[in-house]
């Protein structure tokens, strides 16, 4: 077999290929095990014991070993494979093996080895914790490619950011050191920097007139005015240069539509009880009113936000940086409205109150109406906040621009000013992290030079922060079993129910129902609702409590380390929104009305002779005979609801959480680990502090 006569048949070629490449890996495999000396594996497997010059030859050896095998298949006229799995998918699949390793140290796949003390359990959650977050971290950062170059992205803010030279500073001395753990501080802020939206929700009845407002601010008619919205499904409006509607569905993957077919998603008469499953809706429309970064966003009825406590709705108050309460000049300021805007307080978003239509008024009557309003907002929330009079009709129109340069374009400079203020201390605190990184690098040499009380100290950091990995991770298992419990709980809530309703019963003897009582039916919606929230409010304490306990923890590791770069006050505990309410209509509008119950649900005849035990047992049969199927569909819908709502709330607060914890145990890794950085790259490290130091004084980080 010479001059490149190939007389092999198909198998024996691929078997001479395969061994080729089999061959080939196994060099890669001593390769390995040559730069052990310069490994930096955790538990090197081999002692080094050759010479550099032995290093060489073997290194030689190899090289000809593989161009050979290349010359084999040449000679055999034998095409060599091309490279097809790309490195990044093939690291993905090893990151996917170590999470499930670190998943593996979890205390319930532990036990399988004997029993672990409650203790240990924390630790080991910790522990897996601590791991799985870096895991996460790496394969975000892998999977967002180009998204997540530092570099490209900082060269698209050039022009029109002054912080840019101090974030690209920073950029180069956490990439030429590794300093991995302060990518992810990098990055928000870019993301913060890159955001200039203001997003403006408009709040309000149904019917108030809010669709009808945003076309007349936006300049369009796309919105449908005059029919009733699906339950808590917000439509967000942003800036594009062609009309069209984004849909996302919570069965299939998003879809693009025409702007006309946008009420077939927002209006109950043609997507009745949200049968599609729409779960977010965008609208991007050529207005110059959103070109400069403003976004609208048009809720559902008033009642979805202030009664049912709408997911969705409730959801989306984070991103809100301006609440609009939208009320109908015709009517009274109601309850639901005051409890609109209460909320919006209570989630530090600030309000203002319009009133539609009021060219159905006199002046004088619309001059009366606002302060009436005023006036009783001050008196019942103890705010005093300004009222605006606004009509979409023809001669009240005029009404609409003066609102929007006078009240919102303001707005927008002043968050614009405050989020540079905040990027700009996030910046100093940042800077003064990676000094630190690069001094307590040069000190390691000096290692003996720390005292043996501040070393426990700084090991005491370790072991707090590993305690808070721990506790966040049991509360994302306590979350899931809460949700998963209510899933299947259908028949042990109709059960108290009906045991509530026996009882109530009771205590009226043989009296009829007085016009005033509650009704049946009443009474069964009211314990259902009860006995759903007595189990989700405890899981809203819980997560509340360990999102301050992180807080508080992270703030005495960074007292402790000397760092300024700390979260905030309400950093953690404010992403613990309202959680999605359980309503018994909510989910299955025009196929559940509790208020027909009491048709069905009358006492039972010889009530006062059946005894209570009798009698529950008879109301618990006709509860699930008329309600049943029902109501496990309502919990099989809010179980879903609750359970990404919790999963999204404890994902934040973990991202959150790694952001500062993991750059905390580097620094602390810094001041107590063994390795000693090279003679040669402490210039370069010197140079960098340097370089550091002269960004401090500049203007972007004087605010």
């Amino acid at each position: 077999m010479t001059g490149g006569t190939n007389s092999l048949n198909s198998n024996q070629e691929r078997r001479l290929s395969v061994t080729c490449r089999h061959i080939d890996k196994l060099l890669a495999e001593m390769e390995s095990a040559l730069n052990v000396s310069t490994s930096k594996l955790a538990f090197p497997q081999y002692a080094p014991d050759l010479s550099p010059a032995q290093r060489r030859v073997i290194e030689d050896y190899i090289g000809r070993i593989r161009a050979q095998l290349v010359r084999v298949l040449d000679g055999q006229a034998i095409e060599r494979p091309p490279a097809d799995i790309p490195v990044s998918r093939s690291l993905h699949s090893y990151l996917t093996f170590v999470d499930i390793a670190s998943e593996e140290l979890k205390p319930e796949y532990m036990r399988g080895y004997g029993e672990v003390p409650a203790a240990a359990a924390v630790e080991l959650n910790g522990i897996a914790g601590e791991l799985q977050g870096l895991v996460r971290q790496l394969d975000q950062y892998l999977m967002r490619g180009s998204k997540e170059n530092l570099q490209e992205r900082l060269e698209r803010l050039e022009q029109t950011r002054d912080e840019v030279p101090v974030l690209r500073k920073l950029e180069s001395v956490i990439g030429e050191h590794g300093l991995v753990e302060f990518r992810s501080t990098l990055s928000m802020i870019l993301d913060r920097l890159e955001d200039n939206s203001f997003e403006i929700a408009i709040f309000g009845r149904v019917s108030s007139g809010k669709s009808s407002l945003l076309n007349a601010m936006l300049g369009t008619d796309v919105l449908p005015v005059g029919v009733t919205p699906i339950t808590a499904v917000p439509t967000r409006l942003l800036y594009g240069k062609t009309p069209v509607v984004h849909v996302w569905f919570a069965n299939r993957t998003p879809e693009s539509f025409d702007i006309s077919q946008l009420p077939e998603f927002v209006a109950e008469q043609r997507n009745r009880g949200n049968e599609k499953h729409v779960t977010r809706i965008v609208v991007q429309l050529p207005s110059p009113r959103l070109r400069e970064g403003v976004a609208f966003v048009d809720t559902p009825g008033l009642d979805s936000l202030a009664t049912r406590g709408a997911a969705e709705t409730l959801a989306y108050l984070p991103r809100c940086d301006l609440g609009v309460v939208l009320i109908d000049a015709g009517s009274s300021l109601t309850p639901d409205d005051l409890q609109t805007i209460r909320i919006l307080y209570e989630n530090a978003i600030p309000a203002t109150v319009l009133l539609s239509k009021v060219d159905l008024l006199t002046l004088e009557d619309r001059s009366r109406v606002v302060d009436y309003v005023k006036d009783h907002m001050k008196e019942e929330l103890n705010l005093d906040l300004a009222v605006r009079a606004v009509s979409v009709m023809t001669g009240g129109k005029d009404l609409v621009t003066p609102w929007f340069e006078e009240d919102i374009a303001p707005l927008y400079s002043q968050r614009q000013e405050l989020k540079l203020r905040s990027i700009r201390r996030k910046l100093g605190a940042l800077r003064q992290s990676v000094g630190m990184a690069l001094r307590a690098r040069l000190r390691r040499k000096d290692r003996d030079q720390i005292s043996p009380k501040r070393i426990e100290q700084l090991r005491v950091v370790e072991a707090e922060l590993r305690q808070a990995s721990g506790r966040l991770e049991e509360t994302k298992k306590i979350a899931r079993g809460v949700a998963n419990d209510l899933e299947y709980s259908s028949a042990r809530i109709l059960r108290l129910a009906a045991a509530t309703l026996v009882e109530a019963w009771s205590k009226k003897g043989g009296r009829k129902q007085d016009a005033g009582d509650e009704t049946a039916a009443g009474i069964v919606r009211n314990a259902v609702t009860w006995t759903v929230q007595e189990q989700t409010e405890s899981l809203r304490r819980r997560m509340d409590a360990v999102a301050h306990k992180l807080q508080e923890t992270l703030r005495a590791a960074a007292k402790v380390l000397e760092v300024e770069d700390v979260p905030g006050e309400q950093e953690f505990s404010g992403v613990v929104r309202e959680m999605p309410a359980f309503d018994l209509t909510q989910f299955n509008p025009g196929q559940f009305n509790p208020g027909e119950l009491n048709i069905d649900l009358r006492r039972p005849f010889l009530f006062s002779l059946l005894g209570e035990n009798i009698s529950r047992s008879i109301v618990t049969k006709r509860l699930a005979s008329r309600i049943g199927d029902q109501f496990t569909k309502s919990l099989s819908t809010y179980h879903a609801l609750l359970y990404d709502w919790s999963e999204k709330t404890l994902g934040q607060i973990q991202r959150g959480f790694d952001a500062y914890a993991n750059g905390y145990r580097a620094h602390v890794e810094r001041l107590v680990g063994d390795h000693v950085s090279p003679a040669e790259q402490e210039s370069t490290i010197r140079r960098d502090l340097e370089s550091l130091e002269g960004v401090r004084s500049e203007p972007t980080l004087a605010s």
